[in-house]
């Protein structure tokens, strides 16, 4: 008897839960009316589900109303002019959600995305009203700055607190050590006067409109500094550095030293602009700056550019590797900056020869040989051969080697052979024709002096 009651029971109250369900989904099946208005990217009534919450609603009604307004646009100026009109930011703070029987919630997505307190995030009603106010950053705002998570400049409702502004910009910075106060900056209405109010960070000071708050801190120099070693050491990579204080030889040593196959006349500390990161520091800024008082004439002012886009691309540290660990030298005390990159190359006992020779290629380099060694190697040179330069591996210098016959060629060194340009008949009569033009003249203007003098 007990038996068959209890098993009665149970069939009850799951019909009565069954019924719940079907309620709750015949519910979610029929949409809900939602209205929009005030200062947002389209107003009216719109179907939603009583499942939706605000963020969600307003997202998804935002979105449609931005793939609506593309898929009519017709060429690439529409589409432009519409991105431009949607970039026009809508209140995300101080929203005015009424229910319909008139009680009203203001609403602040923007608290409940960093919160995710869900009160500022209601689930919608049927004839719900959601009204935007509209967006002033220029007046209508707060900034907080400093040693915070996320730096702001936000809407400003009122009522807002100090803690609201903290809260806003993702909370204090936790590599800032001992951050206890704030500074809020106020202007009066004309602008004409700041007036700062020092405050603890957890008094709930009421903020005003224009409020600009920083969150005083010392500046945390705890960074990620690091060079990058490549090529010939025992462990490559990145190697952690301090701010402007460890020299070349410490990073060498924290990348285990030289391999045996290392190039150490041919290593190179490499330094861009990186290195330099500033916003006062650019290239175009450097550039007027050099040029600025610059005397250079057109041909030379070709020159000092190239040169110094090289300086921003590559400007090397002069270092010379052989000496890192002399006690003497002051090589090894070369101060590394973060960014920079550590080269050292693997020793390469080749000569790179080309241009007018008969075969142009890598040759095995040979000790204490001259430039004449390499050509007779490589063929010897062709019938319109003409000059012929020494170009260092290191430095890329250019030398003659009809002035400078015994300099040594070294490894990595770069032999170039220039070609003659053929002149034809009628090359010379040109060249002889301009002579002629320029002599007829010169002719001419010491006529006209003579004739004025008599």
């Amino acid at each position: 008897m007990k038996k068959t009651l209890l098993l009665t029971l149970c069939f009850i109250f799951t019909l009565i839960a069954q019924e719940k369900v079907n309620q709750q989904q015949s519910m979610i099946q029929f949409p809900i009316s939602v209205t929009i208005g005030g200062k947002f990217i389209v107003n009216g009534t719109f179907p939603a589900s009583m499942t939706e919450r605000v963020d969600q609603f307003v997202t998804r009604i935002y979105n449609l109303a931005k793939e609506n307004s593309l898929s009519i646009a017709q060429d690439l100026a529409t589409v432009s002019e519409i991105n431009k009109n949607l970039e026009e930011e809508y209140a995300i703070r101080g929203l005015v959600l009424k229910n319909a029987n008139g009680e009203e919630k203001i609403i602040d997505l923007a608290k409940f995305r960093v919160n995710g307190d869900f009160k500022n995030n209601p689930y919608l009603k049927n004839d719900d009203v959601i009204i935007f106010p509209a967006v002033d950053l220029d007046r209508n705002f707060v900034r907080v700055i400093g040693a915070v998570n996320n730096p702001i400049k936000f809407m400003f409702v009122d009522g807002d607190k100090l803690t609201d502004a903290i809260e806003l910009a993702q909370g204090v910075n936790k590599a800032y050590p001992d951050v206890d106060k704030a500074m809020i900056y106020r202007l009066n209405n004309d602008g004409t006067q700041l007036d700062s109010i020092i405050v603890g960070l957890n008094e709930d000071i009421t903020l005003k409109r224009g409020d600009r708050v920083l969150i005083a801190a010392a500046e945390n120099k705890r960074q990620d500094y690091k060079v990058n070693v490549i090529g010939e050491v025992l462990n490559p990579g990145f190697i952690p550095i301090t701010n402007n204080n460890t020299t070349i030889k410490d990073v060498i040593k924290m990348a285990g030293g030289f391999t045996s196959d290392a190039d150490l006349y041919k290593a190179e500390i490499i330094r861009g602009a990186n290195a330099f990161q500033s916003l006062v520091f650019t290239e175009q800024s450097e550039k007027f700056q050099m040029s600025r008082m610059s005397t250079l004439i057109e041909n030379d002012s070709i020159y000092f550019q190239i040169d110094e886009k090289l300086r921003f691309l590559r400007g090397n540290g002069l270092v010379d590797f052989t000496k890192l660990f002399d006690e003497n030298s002051n090589d090894g005390k070369f101060i590394v900056k973060n960014f920079d990159v550590v080269y050292i190359p693997t020793k390469n006992n080749l000569v790179y020869i080309y241009g007018q020779v008969n075969k142009a290629g890598y040759l095995n380099y040979a000790p204490n040989k001259y430039f004449d060694y390499y050509i007779n190697e490589a063929g010897g040179i062709g019938e319109t051969a003409a000059d012929i330069y020494i170009i260092k591996g290191q430095s890329r210098s250019w030398i003659s080697a009809e002035d400078y016959p015994t300099t040594v060629i070294e490894p990595g060194d770069y032999i170039w052979v220039s070609k003659k340009t053929p002149r034809t008949l009628w090359y010379h009569i040109g060249q002889v024709g301009t002579i002629a033009a320029i002599l007829g003249s010169i002719a001419t203007v010491i006529l006209l002096f003579t004739q004025v003098g008599n």
